[in-house]
């Protein structure tokens, strides 16, 4: 398969090189403070891919998000592409060594195109990674570092990002516990459309709680609240959200009709005699072990969600998407093979294009002497039929280069028979 690519890229003339390739690491070897030390920034990225351009390279993207940090591009070998990726990351080959990702050709080409279609999500069925892609690309291109095969190549790989999650259920359901929280905010809303949130808590789970509330649903009145008032204070300013000091808990209790708890505390954090409005609500404990007081478990006037339930929520849908991977590995292997019929259609388009120029002046000659015997033929005419018959030639050619089982020896005869 290496050689096949090899031979096939080298003919194309899509680079200099013989060889597209992915270097990088990801969440599958390299957990979260690996990943910090080989992310780049944007300026990193972009004096990486300036420095790739001035030793001559000429096609080159750079991936970085929080879960991966990749490298496509034409090279030789991957040394000088491992190398200029250590530079910029500020680490040494040896630190990369235990965590690298190295594929070449076809290989890179398809994990490029799992990458954006979420099969190689942190969160299986992630599709906002195809976002990153776009942005990646469209780096390389203000820095005039990409060509027409990064070009196809990203082009397509939208494309099969859209059909995977049109055609599959690769993202259908919560897949995580904050989600499946959202989820149920969600149902919520189909009561009450306008509902006060209280969100206690500002851990992980609580940050992506309130992310996916802020993405998902499009309720306005969000408190946010917690024992670190600065936290509250930062993830309110970003979102544009309001936030509570701890002093004010049973105020924002009260007024909340959902309140998400995700305090992470050894003893419950909400208790019924926190609330004197017992009106009806909606209260997610996100904690393990569980944060609101076993009380409110019991009332009538609250319906409780825990973490297991939610868990069980996230676990059923996980199930359902990982049933589908089939299907949307089926698409990705269609666009694979949609993308080396473009790079067939590359290695065939020079020699008919040459052909097709021999044959014009072949045809103008013939024009030329066939108004000296037929000088009342009108030129139009002449030149009208010339040119269908032309048409049927080239296409005739294409034709069976496109269906031929032996390609290159296909274009050597014609190369011979028109001597281009």
């Amino acid at each position: 398969m290496g050689y096949f690519c090899q031979r096939y890229m080298k003919e194309f003339e899509v680079s200099r090189y013989a060889n597209f390739f992915l270097v990088g690491i990801d969440h599958q070897k390299a957990n979260v403070s690996i990943r910090e030390k080989f992310s780049l920034s944007d300026e990193q990225a972009n004096h990486l891919i300036h420095e790739y351009r001035q030793e001559g390279g000429d096609g080159i993207m750079v991936l970085s998000t929080c879960n991966r940090t990749e490298i496509y591009a034409f090279a030789n070998c991957p040394r000088d592409l491992i190398s200029l990726f250590c530079k910029y990351s500020g680490n040494s080959k040896s630190e990369f060594e235990p965590y690298q990702n190295i594929k070449q050709n076809r290989e890179a080409i398809a994990h490029l195109y799992r990458v954006g279609s979420g099969l190689e999500s942190k969160i299986l069925g992630d599709f906002e990674i195809i976002g990153q892609v776009k942005k990646a690309y469209q780096r390389s291109k203000d820095l005039v570092a990409h060509n027409a095969f990064l070009d196809r190549l990203v082009n397509i790989g939208v494309q099969c990002s859209k059909r995977v999650k049109n055609e599959t259920e690769l993202s259908t359901g919560a897949a995580s516990v904050a989600f499946a929280a959202v989820l149920q905010v969600k149902d919520y809303l189909k009561v009450n459309p306008k509902p006060s949130v209280l969100l206690y808590g500002m851990g992980k789970m609580g940050r992506t709680t309130c992310e996916n509330l802020v993405n998902q649903t499009g309720i306005e009145d969000i408190t946010l609240i917690n024992r670190t008032e600065t936290k509250a204070i930062d993830l309110a300013d970003r979102f544009g959200l309001k936030h509570l000091d701890l002093e004010h808990l049973q105020e924002g209790l009260d007024k909340a009709d959902i309140v998400i708890v995700a305090t992470g505390a050894s003893t419950p954090t909400v208790h019924l005699n926190d609330f004197e409005d017992q009106k009806e609500r909606l209260i997610l404990d996100l904690s393990m072990p569980r944060n609101v007081a076993a009380e409110l478990y019991d009332s009538e006037n609250y319906r409780v969600i825990d973490v297991d339930h939610l868990s069980e929520i996230a676990e059923e849908s996980i199930r359902n998407r990982q049933s589908q991977i089939p299907l949307a590995e089926l698409i990705i292997d269609q666009k694979i093979d949609e993308f080396y019929e473009w790079l067939e259609s590359r290695r065939v388009a020079p020699t008919l294009q040459a052909m097709r120029s021999k044959m014009e002046q072949w045809k103008q000659k013939e024009i030329v002497g066939l108004q000296k015997k037929f000088p009342d033929i009108p030129v139009e005419q002449a030149e009208y039929f010339a040119s269908q018959m032309l048409n049927r030639i080239t296409g005739q050619f294409a034709r069976q280069l496109k269906n031929g089982n032996n390609l290159n020896n296909d274009l050597r005869t014609i190369h011979h028979i028109f001597e281009l």
